[in-house]
């Protein structure tokens, strides 16, 4: 497989720990042409400092995630330009993965599928997103790469921490639009790359593990703090592209309640059966019931990593499975740290020391 040169950018703010974290596990991807870009506040920067020399920084503490970006951006040598979140760790053959579809010219974008901590909870899968920011099914092969195109009005999906794009197609739409400050950033990507027709390749083993830390903007149970940037986001969205915003305040106010509201015991404590089903645009959740469609998406995985198991990583999916017996609907919470730790030979370089 040949590697394409790429930069890894990483944004990051308020949340030291999970940045050092991910920026440990980008370190060990397995591929020879790639630099780290991060972009975190002052505290951030303080906690990766030993990485200085290794890995292109910049402070940037304002609450605006497409404004990080595009600092990233401008900061990035590579050709190709792939994010992740500080909440994620990369498996080893992320990058390799992902940027492999890069070599057809034809390709701008791509993306893969966001897990659970627990190595098998499907979070975000295939899908594209209309004008209204709304997810559609898309149905791809569980294990090939396939190319998609989009259309006006129509965009194929790519998850902000799990997303990789032609630096120079990025270039051609002005970036990231920084109006979106949180919530429907990469989703106003998506449907303007579709406008173009830009081909995007849908890659189902560059998995990237995702772990929901606490914020400013959410609780540590994934409850929001406060939606006001949610609303605003969602009103640039649709008058953006086209739509009378009071045609969606009225759904997305419920299918936030639905999507953010926590299920509680008669205690008041998570009683760690989360039925909560998939949400709306860049909302996401861990805990929940996967509709039939997944099931099966979920046991292909399980095997997968079964049958991979000699001289891979270990995620720690063993006694992680909850609810009910081994239903594979019911999906627990595992931890990051389990992928990092269980990696063979511990540190892979990457010709950045």
């Amino acid at each position: 497989m040949t590697a394409t040169p790429a930069s890894v950018i990483i944004v990051s703010r308020g949340r030291p720990k999970a940045l050092a974290r991910c920026l440990e596990g980008v370190a060990r991807l397995d591929h020879p042409l790639y630099e780290i870009v991060v972009v975190a506040d002052g505290a951030g920067l303080a906690a990766i400092a030993g990485w200085q020399g290794r890995v292109k920084t910049q402070v940037f503490d304002a609450a605006n995630i497409s404004a990080a970006r595009n600092i990233g951006i401008g900061l990035a040598a590579g050709e190709i330009v792939a994010f992740i979140d500080d909440d994620a760790v990369p498996e080893p053959t992320w990058a390799m993965r992902l940027l492999a579809p890069f070599a057809d010219g034809r390709v701008g974008a791509a993306g893969g599928p966001v897990i659970g901590r627990n190595g098998i909870s499907l979070q975000w899968g295939p899908a594209a997103a209309d004008r209204l920011g709304q997810r559609r099914p898309l149905q791809t092969h569980p294990t090939e790469v396939q190319v998609h195109r989009g259309a006006a009005g129509l965009g194929i999906k790519t998850e902000g921490t799990n997303m990789a794009f032609r630096r120079d197609v990025l270039a051609q739409i002005g970036g990231f639009d920084a109006r979106f400050a949180f919530y429907l950033d990469e989703t106003d990507v998506n449907l303007r790359l579709g406008t173009l027709g830009v081909e995007t390749a849908i890659v189902p083993e560059a998995v990237v593990h995702h772990g929901f830390a606490e914020s400013e903007r959410r609780r540590a149970d994934r409850v929001p703090r406060d939606i006001g940037q949610i609303g605003t986001s969602l009103a640039v969205f649709l008058r953006k592209h086209g739509v009378d915003p009071a045609t969606r305040f009225g759904a997305e106010r419920e299918a936030q309640r639905r999507t953010h509201v926590v299920g509680k015991n008669e205690e008041g404590t998570d009683d760690g059966e989360d039925t909560t089903v998939q949400g709306h645009a860049d909302t996401d959740r861990t805990h929940r019931v996967l509709p039939d469609p997944e099931i099966q998406l979920v046991t292909d995985r399980i095997s997968r990593r079964v049958r991979r198991s000699s001289g891979h990583l270990d995620t720690g999916i063993a006694g992680e499975v909850g609810g009910s017996g081994d239903d594979p609907r019911y999906v627990g919470q595992g931890c990051l740290d389990r992928l990092l730790d269980g990696y063979p030979g511990g540190h892979r370089s990457t010709g950045l020391e």
